[in-house]
């Protein structure tokens, strides 16, 4: 997969598209190959749609999934997407998170609050309860953004 990655990168780049996740796996009775994009702003389906017509030629031109069958699938990672990076807790700063640590941080493994701020190594989260506490990226176990829907 690194192949893969270092082929379409480039192309990515030049779309200002942010690659979130790269999954080569069985599903059913198919292998599918899993670009999960987005953008600063969002991503479209058209953008997805253009995205997978760009990326097959590519590979295909590159021939490196040469004697593998796959389907070919680029998506966005949606509202939820996991928070795995700074960055990523960056853009959600204002916004609800929960984030499942692997210590207790503030006496719990699991953190519901609004993102603070976002450091090199450290996200501070207000919490519901009211305090701020600074979490480590490393002891993230899992993070999403906790999405409210409203009638």
């Amino acid at each position: 997969m690194t192949q893969v990655q270092a082929l379409v990168m480039p192309l990515l780049a030049s779309r200002h598209v942010e690659l979130v996740e790269l999954a080569y796996r069985r599903e059913g009775p198919q292998t599918v190959l899993r670009f999960l994009v987005d953008t600063a702003i969002g991503i479209t389906v058209q953008q997805c749609s253009e995205l997978n017509q760009a990326i097959s030629a590519l590979l295909d031109e590159h021939d490196v999934m040469a004697g593998h069958r796959y389907s070919l699938e680029v998506a966005s990672p949606g509202l939820d997407r996991p928070l795995k990076t700074g960055h990523d807790f960056e853009r959600v700063i204002g916004r609800r998170v929960w984030v499942q640590t692997s210590e207790p941080v503030a006496g719990s493994h699991e953190l519901v609050g609004v993102v603070a701020s976002v450091g090199d190594t450290v996200v501070t989260i207000r919490l519901d309860r009211g305090d701020t506490v600074r979490v480590p990226l490393g002891a993230m176990v899992r993070a999403r953004q906790e999405i409210a829907f409203h009638r």
